[in-house]
This record gives C-alpha cells, structure tokens and sequence, in this order.
C-alpha cells in the first residue's frame, strides 16, 4: 500500500477501515480552520441531511436514535463533528461549534459516519471490521476508490495468506469490513443498502478466483472484469463485502476431505453439524451473520439446495440460462445456475427477482392464482424406508401409512402444507415417481428411472470438468514446478480420472437420456393437469437429521448413481427454491444438550416460472405459512425463553 495515513482507525471498541479515496469530497478552505480545534490525524464525524433553519438538541437526540436503530456501522463515538448536507438556501444557515454546514449539491455524501483529515478537509467513508467466526469468507473486499471497478482484498485472518503490510510494516487488522447502511439505504436504487458476498468462482476484477484449491489460485491471473451478475447487483445499490469459500473446484466433499483450508462452520444447532457442499462458505454466511442480507452461489448438482436446507436459510436455483454464466466457473455450463441464499424473505424476493427480471420479461401474475400441487410419495410399504442416502426419506409418506409413523420433520412439513393448501385453495395430488415412470417411460428408455437417468450426472460432469480446463490446469501447474502436480484431493483425484474415461458414446448416451427426462418432466408431470393453473412440485430438503461434521463418509464408491431429486433442476431446468419450515429438536452428542436443526422444503416449477415462485413464497409469508428465520444456532429464536438479543440505543448526550 502506498505511504499515507493508515487506513485503519480504532474509534470505542471497533475497528473501522476507511475509504482512502482520492476523489472523496473535501470541505471548503475556509472551513479548514475549525478543525484545528480537535486532536488526532483524523476527525470523528457524522454527515445528516437536514432542511431546517435550525438544529436543536431534540433534533439530534432524534436522528441519533433513528441512526442506533437502522444501523451497525455508525455509534455515538461518530458526533464529535456534524456535517449536515443542506439546501443551497440554507447554506451556512446555522453555526455551532461541532457543527459545520455545507451546501449537499457539491458533496457527494450521505447520512452516515465518515472521518475528516484534520490536515486536507478531506471527508472518507468508514467500514466497520467484523469476525468471521464462522469460517465461512475467503477475504473481505472492498474497492480502491468510489468510481473504479478494481477490488481490493481485505484479510479475514493472517494464517496462510500473504497480507501486504502497512506502510510502519505491521499487519492490517483482519476482518470483514462492513459499510454503513446509512449511506446507501436512502437511494433510488433497488437494492441499495443490502450487503452481500459472493462465492469463490465467481471474478471479480482486480482478485483472483480461488475454486477452492490453494494451487489453482496461485496460478491464476488477476481477473480483469467482473462477472455480470455481480456488476447486476452492484449496479443496483447492493454493496459487495467479501468473497466466500467453495469447496474444491465446487466438488461434492466433506468437512474431513478439505486440504487447503478449514471448512466453514454450519452454524446451526450444536455448530457442529456439516455445512454440505460447494456453496458452502455462502450458505454458512448467509445463516451465521445478521450482518449480510445475502450471498451469491452457483448450483450445478444440488450446491445451493441442499446448502441452504442444512444452513437453515431460503435458496435459489434460478431456471436454467436465466442468468449469465460468464465469469463463473463450474464442472459444466449445461447444469450450472447462480443463485443467491438470505434469511429475509423480502430480501429473497427482492434479489431474486430482480436478477431474474433483468433478463426475462416479468410475467403478469393474476392476483388470484389457482395451483396443481404435485405431492411425491414413497412405496406403500413401510420396510427400508431409506437405503440410500438421496433416497425415500426425501419423498413424503404414502398416505396408506399412518401418521403415528410419521418422523416430526414430516409431521411440521405436513402443518406448513395444509396452511398451503388452505391459503391458496388447493389439493395436493399424491403420485410415486418411480411407478410413474415404470407406466410411462420415454421410447428408448429403461423402465427404471434409476438405470434411465443415475448416471448422466456424474458422466456429463466428470467428463466436462477435464474437457473445460482442469487437464490443462495440472498440465501447467507441473510445467511450472519441474513435473511436480498440483496438491488435489483424494477425492476429487479419484474423480478427474473417472472424467478421463468416460467413453464419448456414454456423453452421448447421457444427453440422449438427458432429453428424454426433460420431455417426461414438461409433458407427464407438468402437462397432464389444469392447464389454467400452475402446476408445482414439492419434497423434503432437509430433515432435522443430525450429520456431525467429523463423520467420515463411505467413499468406496464415487458417485450414487441413482435418480436424483435434484434431477428437476440440472436434467430439465426448473427453478427449484429451498425454503425452511420449521426447526426440530435433537440431543447433540456434542452438547449433551437438545439442540435444533432446520427443516425445509423444496418448491420447483417449471422453467421459466421463477417470478410466479417468488411471488408464492411472497404470498406464504404474509399469509404467516412461513417466516423469516435468524441468524446463528436457533432460526426461531422468539421461540426460546429469554434468549433473545436485544440491542441497547448508545447515548447521544452532546452540546453542540
């Protein structure tokens, strides 16, 4: 970092980053002089928009609370010098000895804390430095000045990243460095004041795309453009704080296969229950930190779903092609979506249509919709209700089973369908996907939907993975290091030399398999009903079920090559939304304590139908089906006695 002031302050018992930036508003030179007045390089100020002819205490004991209460950036330690943006009418209007008003025309500030050099006048924006307790952020970012488009990383840790000292050679503090909401929340702009971070394959300019392997980051280039759902977001008034982890190269892999860093801590129930896979860092963040309303992440197999199940958070996979892929590495662009993970589902809905809208035409709903609720049973028999791990739990209980046998995941998923079915005056109507298809199957095909479609996943990816740039990759890498390759997983080895032997005949197999499915899908379980109603499919996505983070799995095969409930969205496209339903109790053998785990649902229509989910799962929330859920162990907190946070309004006390 060039000489200068550091750009690191302490103000009370936080540390904030300031924004250096050499285009940031400076008062007038005959302002200069009342400066001289404070102590320390930097002067501790607060920028209020303020139209009177007068500012009274009163006035300021009332902004302060309205500042305590919509922000956790900004605290009292932030009025040693008020700057209040005014009407050219008014400027100069009042005088007060911390008190300076300017003409708000000729500044480009809003509300908020900022900090002024005593020496130049010069007024920087502030961010707040928060921990990541969690695990969950490979950096913090922030950019090099308000117009450039270039990023800079931010430590969240000094372990094994090399951090660029300061000019006196000590080490930045580490952090995420969060902005005011103030600043940004009184735009015109749609998601202005909404902060977010985005998963570690996704560019942004200026940083390097990590994919979760330490030796493919070290061999990347600087990226020299943003991926366009980023530059979306920003253009938006959203405001970009940090990169999070992906497993490697956005693999299926547990916490106990992770080589080059640590895996982010799921922060629900006991702590230590695993996070799943590839979106990993953006789920963990999303359910950890109230202080980000979203992230960013990328669904190929399941890597937003069924992150999002175990986190306890609502999840996106958009519909196929809806959102641009550019900029965003995966296994193949043929499955591989972007979507986005929050607690809140106004924010949900507010980030996921608007990134959707942008580019499909927004539909004209009908205020009173009818709905076809498909609703997927298992077998009627009760015997090995789960042999393998994406198997029957998955699926709802037959209705010739009774409900004494029911698990209390699916006795709370039951409560949350019938106030579905009342609110929008429906019937769900059961049926067995594998005996549909064993009546129905495609021309060509097996009558077995596991032999007809098991494998085209794990065969497209694999294969698609080598062919997209991973060979070339270990091929450089030992070209650059004397024949020595790159450190990769066992796991994800193993893999990769599965990918290399895929027959071409199979990838063709696959596709025509593939084709075959989507069909199915469009005409037998989305075509066949009222056709003046949309028509959704709903299942189990997560269970309450305890799956300590130090299980080690059986890896003695490497994929499960069966169907898969994730199908719907990678072979046909549909938008396929996670959202929770309830918590359940456990006793955590880590705790010896009960704890609580997230029960949740998947929401899948048809391709192209992402608006009409949102406004579904709008309309649940203000009908009370669902709720917003919190972030850390408990996603109901209201519900637990006493344990609830409550946040103290600090004092405004000062003469001004």
């Amino acid at each position: 970092m060039a000489p200068g002031p550091n750009p690191y302050i302490k103000i009370g018992k936080n540390t904030y980053h300031i924004s250096l930036d050499t285009h940031a508003s400076k008062l007038a030179p005959s302002l200069i002089p009342k400066l001289r007045r404070f102590e320390g390089e930097f002067i501790f100020a607060t920028a209020i928009e303020w139209t009177p002819s007068t500012f009274t205490p009163t006035d300021l004991e009332a902004t302060c609370k309205y500042f305590a209460d919509a922000d956790d950036v900004w605290t009292a330690d932030f009025l040693s010098l008020i700057i209040l943006l005014q009407p050219p009418t008014a400027q100069n209007g009042i005088k007060k000895k911390r008190i300076i008003s300017v003409d708000k025309s000729k500044f480009n500030l809003t509300e908020g804390p900022y900090v002024v050099l005593k020496a130049t006048g010069q007024v920087f924006a502030v961010s707040k430095l928060v921990q990541d307790q969690q695990q969950a952020f490979v950096c913090g970012i922030h950019r090099k000045s308000a117009s450039s488009s270039t990023w800079w990383e931010l430590p969240v840790s000094h372990g094994k990243v090399q951090i660029l000292s300061l000019a006196n050679g000590q080490k930045p503090p580490a952090g995420v460095a969060i902005p005011s909401r103030l600043c940004r929340a009184r735009g015109d702009k749609p998601l202005a004041g909404l902060r977010f971070a985005v998963k570690d394959n996704i560019a942004i300019r200026g940083l390097r795309i990590g994919y979760g392997n330490r030796a493919w980051s070290d061999t990347q280039p600087e990226d020299r453009t943003t991926a366009p759902v980023v530059k979306l977001l920003l253009e938006a008034g959203a405001s970009l704080v940090g990169k999070v982890k992906t497993t490697e190269f956005a693999e299926g892999v547990d916490p106990c296969e992770w080589t080059d860093d640590i895996c982010p801590f799921n922060p629900r129930g006991d702590g230590q229950q695993k996070p799943s896979s590839s979106s990993t860092g953006s789920a963990v963040a999303a359910a950890s930190y109230s202080w980000l309303d979203f992230t960013i992440g990328t669904d190929t197999g399941g890597s937003i779903r069924h992150p999002a199940g175990v986190n306890g958070v609502f999840g996106q996979r958009t519909s196929h092609g809806v959102i641009s892929l550019e900029g965003v590495l995966g296994a193949t662009d043929l499955f591989n979506t972007v979507g986005i993970f929050a607690r809140e589902v106004d924010t949900f809905t507010r980030v996921g249509s608007y990134l959707v809208s942008q580019m499909t035409p927004m539909p004209c709903i009908p205020e009173k919709r009818k709905y076809n609720l498909l609703y997927p049973t298992r077998a009627p028999q009760t015997d090995n209700p789960d042999p393998h791990h994406h198997g029957q739990h998955r699926w709802f209980p037959h209705p010739s089973v009774d409900s004494t046998h029911w698990s209390e995941a699916e006795k709370q998923i039951e409560v949350m369908l019938n106030n579905f079915e009342t609110h929008f005056n429906c019937e769900r109507i059961p049926f067995n996907i594998n005996e549909l298809w064993r009546a129905t199957p495609p021309i060509g095909q097996p009558r077995s939907l596991d032999e007809s479609v098991g494998h085209i996943y794990s065969a497209i990816t694999t294969a698609s993975a080598i062919e997209g740039g991973l060979d070339k990759f270990i091929s450089d890498y030992k070209a650059m290091h004397g024949g020595k390759p790159p450190k990769i997983s066992d796991l994800v080895s193993r893999r990769l030399e599965h990918g290399r032997k895929v027959p071409t005949e199979s990838i063709s197999d696959a596709l025509k398999a593939m084709q075959a499915f989507k069909l199915w899908v469009e005409t037998t379980l989305f075509g066949s009903y009222d056709q003046d109603a949309t028509t959704l499919l709903i299942f189990p996505q997560s269970c309450g079920r305890p799956d300590y983070r130090d299980d080690i799995p059986d890896r003695s095969e490497l994929f499960n090559d069966t169907f898969s409930i994730y199908s719907f969205g990678y072979l046909v496209g549909c938008p396929d939304y996670t959202i929770p339903v309830a918590e359940i109790p456990y006793h955590s053998k880590v705790t010896d304590q009960t704890e609580y785990l997230p029960v949740s649902i998947s929401l899948v229509g048809k391709p192209g139908s992402d608006i009409e989910l949102f406004n579904v799962v709008q309309q649940l929330h203000k009908a009370g089906v669902i709720s917003d859920v919190a972030a850390g162990s408990r996603m109901y907190p209201e519900q637990c006695n006493g344990t609830a946070e409550t946040t103290n309004t600090p004092s405004t006390a000062l003469s001004i």
